[in-house]
């Protein structure tokens, strides 16, 4: 039928001279809400009724449109039409890029979205409930490149609620969410819980980044074993069809990002390869150059329509000096010149699905990853070096499954083990053997009411000490050598619940809240002021959010949520030192909540040029001291995060800003400064980001850009004597082979 639409229309202006055609109208169509590009969308012009679809890579073209105004109506199985209204000028190139929503499907008169139907949670048995979706926030490859994202911590910096705390940028980079840290938030690849991850995200390459979801809850059971922080779930880049890539960025301070990839998807098999590369020579007489180098892979075959097997694998190889700090900080830490040279890094994980019926599934995760570097200390006041070698490695096996109970209600039951072995120790405890045995098991329950939808689970965690030699110090740093191990011992179970629902207002809002308490572990070999391990932490959350979808402006997203800590885990502000001068921070239990309001709002693409988001939360952080309760004054009241992306033909202008407001401390600070100061204010400062880019050729697969970093060259500080670096300016180029 278009293509009988598309002759006569071809006659009709053929025949008619009063027409005037202007060059080219092209486009491409992709989904709202992760950029992916869609399929044999039908796209029909109007007046005179051309028509066309999409192509495997989302895009349509007509050769000659006639000036004036003009319609497009695109449509496409699963989503919902679009109509857009275009004025083209005589003898100007047209590209526009148009984005369609995902279509509401209503099952038996019961509205619900999509995400959270019964297939979906039969295809992914590991899917967050769906009374977590006001507290989910997801960062797609488009936003991450846009963005100029070096790294996933790079990545995560306009989450709402997001605060990143970093030492000397690239040494240590701590995110946390809603404030809830000590532990921090926790990670999982490809949905597959990482044990020891916390000193990666600031060197795992967001090129090999397809997705990043936050869940800023703690009310997540299946992605973690510690989900009572939050869960950061990222998800690398499995190919929909041939492809190549190639790039790099270079800049201020001989700042680096380099890489090239390749992949490729058929019926049966999918696989993508590449490496990349990330640097800085640093400051300026501070230490802090760095170079780090990555390659990673992935493959994904599909023996029959129920049963597939996924292989992904991460190497990291490289070196980092640490970066020196500067005053306020105590003279032990400015007078530490360090280094990690080299530093490596193997993660292999694997995922087999197995779906025999429609009522059931099953998904067996195998994971390991070993780390090894050199590490060398050089005390500048007395000229002693240090110097020792570290290394572990951990294998993860886990196994969860779904079962459909009836037409409205999906159980979920899993079980996992992880073994994790120091041979030599790390860090404060190196020459001390760690070998740790972890076992948890899980159960969730989900099931539709009409409108509402509940869910609940619980998960059970233990961990069994084979061996363990960094407890009971005793109080001095100097004594870890003469301490008898612990072995053979089992640790207090700790325990995790969750309760939730989702109410379908209309077929484009929801309200949800979700209900989560458990028990978290210190980390491994905290320590408080006696020498003796902290008490475990009891901590309460809850969420009540509410989501509306404006099919003409995008989606708001409001939430409210409340985190209750008794026993809270945090810094004490004292340190010891060992004999080698390795300086440890010491801990303690204390009574804290935090509580407020995030609020988001995403748009969708407005004139077919432009696209922007807002968000903001204000939270209040409280601790408990002599019995009554006083303002946290180490957590901000307020963070602010906003973006503008405009792009018209072949031009994209990105702008982003992130705001964090006051809050102060005393960690790594000197006494001295404390003493005549207190602690030391930080925050308050507004960081702006800007990127230009633009596209070369017809096909327009070559994009050079312009990025600045910090342009206001703010150097802001959000952990003492570490201020940022300042303004970043970098050029680069991407080309794509396909």
């Amino acid at each position: 039928m278009i293509r009988v639409l598309t002759l006569f229309s071809c006659l009709f202006y053929l025949t008619n001279p009063a027409v005037v055609f202007a060059q080219s109208l092209s486009g491409i169509v992709i989904i709202e809400e992760n950029q992916d590009p869609i399929v044999s969308a039908s796209v029909l012009l109007k007046p005179g009724n051309f028509g066309t679809v999409s192509n495997s890579k989302g895009e349509f073209q007509f050769e000659k449109v006639r000036t004036g105004k003009i319609t497009l109506t695109v449509s496409s199985v699963g989503f919902i039409t679009k109509s857009v209204d275009v004025k083209v000028l005589e003898n100007e190139e047209f590209h526009l890029v148009i984005s369609l929503q995902k279509e509401i499907k209503n099952i038996e008169e019961v509205t619900i979205h999509g995400n959270y139907t019964q297939t979906k949670l039969l295809e992914n048995p590991i899917r967050e409930q769906a009374s977590l979706m006001a507290s989910i926030s997801n960062i797609s490859k488009v936003e991450i490149q846009k963005q100029g994202a070096v790294t996933l911590i790079d990545a995560l910096k306009y989450v709402p609620g997001g605060w990143t705390e970093t030492r000397g940028r690239k040494v240590k980079q701590f995110f946390s969410i809603r404030g809830q840290k000590y532990p921090y938030p926790s990670y999982s690849i490809n949905g597959i819980w990482q044990k020891e991850f916390h000193e990666l995200p600031y060197f795992f390459n967001s090129s090999n980044i397809e997705n990043v979801k936050i869940i800023r809850s703690s009310s997540a059971l299946l992605k973690s074993l510690s989900a009572l922080t939050g869960v950061i779930d990222v998800t690398t880049k499995q190919p929909t069809k041939k492809e190549g890539v190639l790039f790099v960025k270079y800049g201020s301070l001989n700042t680096f990002h380099a890489g090239a990839s390749f992949g490729n998807s058929t019926n049966k098999l999918k696989y993508r390869a590449g490496v990349n590369g990330l640097g800085t020579s640093g400051p300026e007489g501070r230490n802090g150059k760095e170079s780090i180098w990555n390659a990673h892979g992935f493959a994904q075959y599909k023996f029959s329509h129920t049963l597939d097997l996924s292989v992904n694998l991460f190497y990291l190889n490289g070196m980092r000096q640490l970066v020196q700090p500067i005053e306020p900080a105590d003279p032990k830490f400015i007078n530490r010149k360090e280094v990690y040279d080299p530093i490596n890094t193997l993660m292999i994980s694997s995922k087999l699905n197995y779906k025999p019926s429609e009522n059931f599934s099953s998904e067996l995760q195998l994971n390991y990853a070993g780390r090894k570097l050199d590490y060398k200390n050089e005390n500048l006041a007395n000229g002693k070096l240090t110097e020792y070698e570290e290394s572990d490695k951990e294998i993860t096996v886990n196994q969860v499954n779904a079962i459909a109970l009836g037409s409205k209600n999906t159980l979920r039951f899993g079980a996992l083990y992880n073994y994790w072995i120091a041979p030599d120790g790390k860090r404060f405890y190196y020459g001390r053997k760690a070998e740790v045995h972890t076992i948890s098991g899980v159960i969730t329950d989900q099931h539709s009411f009409g409108k509402l939808i509940l869910d609940g689970g619980f998960r059970l965690t233990n961990e069994y000490y084979a061996e363990w030699g960094g407890f009971s110090i005793e109080g001095s740093g100097g004594k870890f050598s003469k301490v008898e191990p612990i072995t053979d011992e089992w640790q207090t179970p700790v325990w995790q619940a969750t309760s939730g629902a989702i109410y379908s207002v209309s077929h484009s809002a929801s309200i949800n809240i979700s209900l989560a308490g458990g028990i978290i572990n210190p980390r491994k070999g905290a320590l408080n002021d006696e020498g003796e391990t902290p008490d475990n932490e009891t901590r309460f959350n809850y969420d009540l959010g509410f989501t509306k979808d404006f099919s003409q402006l995008g989606k708001l997203t409001l939430t409210s949520f409340l985190v209750n800590r008794k026993n809270a885990i945090d810094y004490s502000g004292n340190t010891i030192e060992n004999e080698d001068g390795d300086i440890m921070e010491l801990y303690k239990n204390v009574h804290k909540r935090n509580y407020g309001i995030e609020a988001e709002l995403k748009s969708v693409v407005i004139l077919n040029t432009l696209t922007f988001f807002t968000n903001f939360t204000f939270m209040k952080g409280e601790i408990e001291e002599d019995e009554d309760w006083h303002k946290d004054d180490e957590m901000p009241n307020f963070i602010a995060n906003a973006g503008v992306n405009y792009f018209k033909g072949k031009l994209d202008l990105n702008a982003y800003m992130n705001y964090i407001g006051k809050y102060k401390n005393d960690r790594f600070v000197s006494k001295e400064y404390i003493n005549e100061f207190g602690k030391a204010p930080l925050g308050d400062f507004t960081s702006i980001d800007l990127t230009f880019g633009y596209q070369l050729g017809k096909k327009q697969h070559t994009r050079i850009f312009v990025e600045g970093k910090n342009i206001l060259d703010k150097k802001y500080q959000t952990v003492p004597g570490y201020p940022d670096y300042g303004r970043i300016i970098s050029c680069g180029i991407q080309i794509k082979l396909t």
